[in-house]
């Protein structure tokens, strides 16, 4: 007699098809959404136009990829449980490497720009305000990525309405901090971006800028993610139970 098959029974084979689907996705999309996001910055120069291509990115890349687009937003994905481990590696692997294919190519197109993402022509002593605005905008941006992507805190409900919600966020961040229109509060493309500033132009002299956007974003982001963690979850937690 032959066993009987329960047709609902998971196939493994079917499981792994479909993370490897998952993982080209990520490769793919998450590069070029990247790429498409560092390209806006240094096309548009204006924290419209950059806001704008984000807000592009996130809805045509949203849905594919996850739209992260940015290796701190990834790590808070990951600490929210909306994505493993071996994801979290390829999310931040094609992160870097759509970095550096824009460092490579875009860089030299924009070079004699006014107002390239990233450089800065400060004396030293200015560098301590222009990290400390930095934190103060990444503390917006990630405060509100991180509400938008736990699901019991999350404001909207569509991939549209969030796409709109987090490009709008992503402007104010950038129009009230010092640092408006270089920065782009992504550690991985202020890396590409001015590793081959230096390599293409010998300006190792501006190496100094990571230490304020490329630090600036983390520190920021470590203050977002114990605010929501410590204050906010736990107080709205406090106010549905009265």
């Amino acid at each position: 007699m032959e066993p009987t098959v329960n047709q609902f029974q998971v196939n493994p084979e079917d499981s792994k098809e479909k993370e490897a689907a998952q993982i080209y996705n990520i490769v793919v999309f998450e590069t070029i959404g990247t790429l498409l996001v560092i390209y806006g910055a240094l096309a548009t120069q204006n924290n419209f136009g950059l806001s704008l291509v984000y807000f592009i990115s996130l809805t045509l890349f949203g849905r594919l990829s996850g739209g992260y687009f940015n290796p701190i937003c990834t790590l808070i994905g990951f600490i929210d449980g909306a994505i493993n481990n071996k994801k979290t590696m390829y999310f931040i692997g094609s992160q870097i490497l759509a970095s550096l294919i824009a460092g490579m190519f875009f860089m030299p197109l924009f070079a004699n720009s006014n107002n390239l993402p990233y450089y800065e022509s400060l004396p030293t002593h200015q560098v301590l305000g222009t990290l400390m605005s930095e934190i103060a905008g990444s503390v917006i941006f990630f405060t509100f990525i991180q509400i938008q992507t736990a699901e019991n805190t999350k404001i909207t409900s569509t991939q549209i309405q969030s796409s709109a919600f987090i490009s709008i966020i992503y402007f104010v961040a950038r129009q009230y901090t010092a640092t408006m229109g270089n920065s782009l509060f992504n550690p991985a493309a202020a890396f590409g971006l001015q590793l081959f500033y230096g390599i293409y132009y010998g300006r190792w002299n501006q190496m100094i800028n990571l230490l304020m956007f490329v630090m600036g974003p983390w520190i920021g982001a470590l203050l977002a993610i114990t605010f929501y963690w410590k204050i906010y979850t736990p107080t709205l937690i406090i106010k549905s139970t009265n």
